[in-house]
């Protein structure tokens, strides 16, 4: 007599196995929780130098923020600073003023710096490059120089 042979019992089989086999972030995708690229403490110190700061002083992490204690920004002492960690960009940061806008004109060649106005956060000031008399202006929150 021939044997009948039932394809449910193999299927129900290889099912079970496949399932076994199958990891559980394949059967349920969770999001990756990805761990922030936190500058470091030099990296900082590298991104306050190129926006002006020298004589920087301790530089502590506190969660996503790193504190500078104190630092000097174009001749002109500032105490407590916080810095994004992620992105090295000053949090609350004072305005320039326009003192520290002057030595930052004298620190890129400029002669015979003067203050002719100010206009919320951008400084206009007369200097000369040169030989040539020129007017600049300085935004008070970047230290961005626009002729």
């Amino acid at each position: 007599m021939p044997v009948r042979h039932s394809v449910a019992p193999i299927l129900s089989v290889l099912l079970a196995l496949a399932a076994a086999t199958c990891p559980a972030s394949a059967q349920d995708p969770q999001p990756q929780q990805v761990n922030p690229a936190w500058l470091t403490v030099d990296q900082v110190r590298t991104v306050l130098r190129a926006r002006g700061y020298n004589e920087i002083g301790e530089v502590e992490r506190e969660g996503d923020t790193y504190k500078v204690l104190d630092a000097t920004r174009y001749g002109e002492k500032v105490p407590e600073l916080r810095i994004d960690a992620l992105t090295g960009a000053p949090r609350d940061a004072p305005l320039l003023t326009e003192s520290q806008a002057r030595s930052l004109l004298q620190e890129r060649g400029y002669t015979g710096v003067e203050e002719a106005s100010r206009e919320g956060e951008v400084i206009h000031l007369r200097a000369r490059q040169g030989d040539t008399p020129v007017e600049v202006r300085v935004n008070a929150r970047t230290g961005a120089v626009i002729r």
